[in-house]
């Protein structure tokens, strides 16, 4: 009986440990967290666009990214999810230009700037309120599971 115990001792410890050190491991290769919006670091810029990426889902700041050239500076500009872009059947193609207002912040190693709001002509795209929370999450569906 005491070694019944014992082994059963042992197996909740090795059981135990082993959860733990999964635990670790899923928080070693979680997806590093999105960049924030700061109010403070809000920016007011003209510029023309130079590239336009869409990067993929499951990728850290996924959806589209403009390449803005604002005199001397060359910015990352993230519209938003691609889905939501869409909706408001807004495109944009190199060489346009356009007026961005947003968060211009620290990601992993570069600069990046959430975009707040994005002027093309007459047309202005609102991705976020005034305090940066992105107005994304009103007309996206999140995935079910």
């Amino acid at each position: 009986m005491k070694n019944f115990l014992r082994f059963a001792a042992a197996l909740v410890f090795v059981l135990m440990a082993s959860s733990v050190w999964a635990a670790d491991k899923a928080k070693d290769t979680a997806a590093p967290p999105e960049p924030s919006y700061d109010t403070a670091t809000v920016i007011d810029v003209t510029g023309r666009v130079t590239e336009v990426r869409e990067v993929p889902k499951g990728s850290p700041a996924d959806g589209l990214h403009l390449i803005l050239k604002s005199g001397l500076e060359t910015l990352d500009v993230y519209v938003g999810p691609t889905e939501f872009v869409k909706i408001f059947e807004v495109t944009f193609v190199k060489g346009d230009n356009i007026h961005v207002i947003g968060s211009k912040v620290m990601f992993g190693d570069s600069t990046l700037v959430l975009a707040r709001e994005v002027t093309i002509g007459t047309v202005t795209l609102l991705c976020r309120d005034k305090d940066g929370a992105p107005l994304w999450k009103y007309f996206i569906k999140p995935p079910v599971g």
